[in-house]
C-alpha cells in the first residue's frame, strides 16, 4: 500500500495492523536469522542464560523477546508516571535547535573554505553557540579538534565545551576506549557524571565495534545503556519501508536484549531508518525520504513504547533532524533545511537537530547556523498563525485615518506590526536596484560581520574551581595520551 502525504496528519503513515506484521517479521528475523555478536564473552554469556548461540550469531526466541519488551514497557511506564508535572515542557510554539557535535571541518568564513577544525577555532565557534542561547540554540562545543592527537580529540572537545559553554558538561560518544576515562573523570569534576551511554549496531545485524568495546569494558560505571542503529533503507536494509523498519527492529531489539543480559544494566533502544542515495553511495539527509523515514521513526517507537498502534495526537516538543547532504552553505542546504523544518514543525516537532552542520555531520559553519536561526524564526512565525483583530478597534475609524495619513501610522499597526510581520535578521528584503548584481555576496558579509558581534558579547565563564579541575585532568591526559 502507498501511503502518501495526506495522511500526515492522521498518525497513519502505518496502516491499521502494519506495526504488529513488522513485529512480527522482526520476531522471525531474530529467531531465524540471529544478531552477531563480536564479542566472544557475550557470547559465552548469553549461551549460559539459555540463548542459542551458533559461531558468532546469537538467536532469540520469540516469547523471551516478548518477556523483555513487557518488561521495558513496565518500566517506562513507571518512569513516565514518576515525572513529575513540572518536568513536561509547555508548547508555547517557540521552536529550539540544536547544533550538530560531530563535525571535525569548519566553514572558514574570512577564506570560504573547508578547514580542519583547531582547538582555537572550536573555542571560537563554541562562544558563538552560546551567545545564541538567546535566540533558542542550546549546544556545547559543535565538533572536534584535528590539532591534537587523536586519542585526545574526545577529551579535548569535551574540556573546551565545558570551558566555554553553558551546555559543556553534555555527554560525549564513547569513541575511544583510551579517552573515556579522562572524560568520565571531567563529568565527574563538573557534577555532571556520566551515567550512561549509547551501543550502535552495524546493520544488517552486527553487534560490534568502539561503542560495544568501550561499554563492556566500562559497565561499572554506567547505570544504563541505549542501543541505536543507523539502517541505510536500499544499502543496508531492504529497500521497502516493511522490510527496513522489520530489520531495523530486530538489530536494536536483540543488542537491547544483549547488552541487558550482558552488563546487568538498564537498556533501551530506538529504531531508526536512514536515506541512502544508491547512485552515489552516500547517506542521505535533508531530502524528502527523510522526512517521510522519519514519520516511520516516530510511529514504529511509539508502537514498541506503548505496544499498540499510535493513535492520532499531537507530538509537540518532538525532535526532528536537520543535517543534510549539502556540503557547503548555500540554495541545497537552506532549501533542504527549510523542507524539513517547516514540514516536522506543522505536525507538532519543537527541537531540530543538526543546526549549522553540513556534509551530514562533518563541517561546522557559522554562516548556516546563522541560516538556520531565520529558517527557525520564520517557521516559527508561520506556526504562529495570525491574531484576526476583530475586538479593539474601531475599524472604520482606522480605515478612516488610514485613508488621511496612511496606514503605517495608525495605532493598530503601531500596536501590532511586530506580531504581524517576522523581521529577518539576516536575509534582506531590499529592492533590486539598491543592491546591483553583487547583492548575492552580501548575505555572507553579513553573516561574518553577525558572527563577530556574536563572539565579541560573549560572557560565560566556568567556575574557577571546576576550570581548574578540569585543566589537570587535561594535563593529565597530554602527559599519558599525547606524549606531551
Amino acid at each position: 500500500m502507498h501511503v502518501g502525504y495526506q495522511h500526515r496528519y492522521e498518525g497513519d503513515f502505518l496502516q491499521p495492523g502494519q506495526p504488529e506484521r513488522i513485529h512480527e517479521t522482526a520476531l522471525r528475523i531474530l529467531r531465524e536469522v540471529g544478531l552477531e555478536v563480536a564479542h566472544e564473552s557475550a557470547r559465552r554469556k548469553m549461551a549460559t542464560e539459555g540463548f542459542r548461540v551458533s559461531g558468532d550469531r546469537v538467536y532469540f526466541e520469540p516469547a523471551v523477546v516478548e518477556d523483555y519488551l513487557a518488561e521495558r514497557r513496565r518500566r517506562r511506564e513507571v518512569e513516565a508516571n514518576e515525572r513529575p508535572a513540572s518536568d513536561l515542557p509547555s508548547d508555547d510554539g517557540k521552536l529550539h535547535l540544536t547544533v550538530g557535535v560531530y563535525a571535525h571541518h569548519v566553514h572558514d568564513l574570512d577564506a570560504d573554505r573547508i578547514a580542519p577544525y583547531t582547538s582555537d577555532k572550536l573555542v571560537e565557534m563554541t562562544k558563538l553557540v552560546d551567545v545564541l542561547e538567546e535566540r533558542n540554540v542550546h549546544s556545547p562545543a559543535p565538533g572536534y579538534p584535528m590539532d591534537v592527537p587523536p586519542p585526545l580529540e574526545p577529551i579535548a572537545k569535551y574540556r573546551i565545551g565545558a570551558l566555554y559553554s553553558r551546555h559543556g558538561a553534555h555527554p560525549v560518544d564513547p569513541i575511544s576506549a583510551e579517552s573515556i576515562p579522562y572524560v568520565f573523570e571531567m563529568a565527574e569534576a563538573l557534577g555532571q557524571p556520566m551515567r550512561s551511554l549509547p551501543v550502535y549496531v552495524f546493520s544488517p545485524l552486527r553487534l560490534a565495534g568502539e561503542s560495544l568495546d568501550v561499554v563492556m569494558q566500562f559497565r561499572e560505571h554506567l547505570d544504563g545503556v541505549h542501543v541505536g542503529a543507523m539502517p541505510a533503507v536500499g544499502g543496508t536494509a531492504p529497500i521497502m519501508p516493511f522490510g527496513a523498519l522489520a530489520l531495523a527492529a530486530a538489530e536494536v531489539i536483540g543488542g537491547f536484549i544483549t547488552l541487558a543480559v550482558v552488563t546487568g544494566l538498564t537498556t533501551d533502544f530506538g529504531i531508526g531508518l536512514h536515506a541512502f542515495d544508491l547512485r552515489h553511495g552516500t547517506m542521505v539527509f535533508g531530502s524528502p525520504e527523510t522526512y517521510l523515514f522519519g514519520q516511520l521513526n516516530t510511529e514504529i517507537n511509539e508502537f514498541y513504547d506503548s505496544g499498540r498502534r499510535p493513535e492520532r495526537r499531537h507530538r509537540g516538543h518532538a525532535t526532528a533532524g536537520i543535517h543534510v547532504r549539502a556540503n557547503f552553505p548555500g540554495p541545497q542546504s537552506a532549501a533542504e533545511k527549510a523542507t524539513v523544518m517547516t514540514a516536522g514543525a506543522l505536525i507538532g516537532a519543537r527541537w531540530f537537530n543538526g543546526a549549522g552542520i553540513l556534509s551530514v555531520d562533518e563541517v561546522f559553519s557559522a554562516e548556516q547556523l546563522l541560516i538556520d536561526c531565520e529558517i527557525r524564526d520564520g517557521v516559527e512565525r508561520l506556526i504562529g498563525g495570525l491574531n484576526m483583530g476583530q475586538g479593539g478597534y474601531d475599524w472604520v475609524a482606522e480605515v478612516r485615518a488610514g485613508v488621511e495619513r496612511g496606514f503605517i501610522a495608525t495605532d493598530s499597526t503601531l500596536d501590532h506590526f511586530r506580531e504581524t510581520y517576522w523581521h529577518p535578521r539576516l536575509f534582506d528584503r531590499g529592492f533590486l536596484a539598491a543592491q546591483g548584481y553583487d547583492g548575492r555576496l552580501k548575505l555572507a558579509e553579513r553573516a561574518r560581520e553577525m558572527v563577530r558581534q556574536y563572539v565579541a558579547r560573549y560572557d560565560f565563564e566556568l567556575e574557577a574551581s571546576k576550570r581548574r579541575e578540569v585543566d589537570r585532568i587535561w594535563r593529565k591526559a597530554q602527559r599519558e595520551l599525547g606524549g606531551t
